[in-house]
């Protein structure tokens, strides 16, 4: 029987293709960790308008990764798709070691106008250019 681990990863409207990409990047990476009996499932939030109808699932999930991407074009997003809750709750999951959230990690895609607005909220993110890059 195989652990798993569940792999978030949440994008904005202009990340379609990095979400894409994380899900083989996700089936790439099982390749190797299944020899290890270790199968990660990658969860995303399809690029929907409106999220916050399903925010109670979003958290819940988030609750059960041990992983959690968030992949920014913008600062945090519009009211419609904001991920700053998101992330500060993937944090404090993060803190609490009776969770199993093992690592958060925050993407910028440059250039973006959002950096600092991101980083005043405590985040240190990481930049990328291209999917590829991601």
């Amino acid at each position: 029987m195989y652990r798993m681990r569940r792999v978030f990863c949440a994008t904005s409207w202009e990340l379609e293709g990095e979400r894409r990409a994380f899900y083989d990047i996700v089936g790439q990476s099982n390749e190797t960790a299944m020899a290890n009996g270790l199968l990660y499932v990658p969860v995303s939030l399809p690029n929907i308008r409106d999220k916050r109808p399903y925010q109670y699932a979003v958290e819940e999930n988030i609750a059960e990764c041990a992983y959690y991407i968030l992949a920014l074009s913008d600062p945090w997003g519009p009211a419609e798709r904001n991920f700053q809750r998101d992330f500060q709750v993937a944090m404090k999951y993060l803190a609490d070691p009776a969770r199993p959230m093992k690592d958060v990690k925050l993407l910028v895609r440059e250039p973006s106008a959002g950096v600092d607005d991101v980083a005043a909220g405590g985040a240190v993110p990481i930049p990328f250019e291209t999917t590829e890059a991601f």
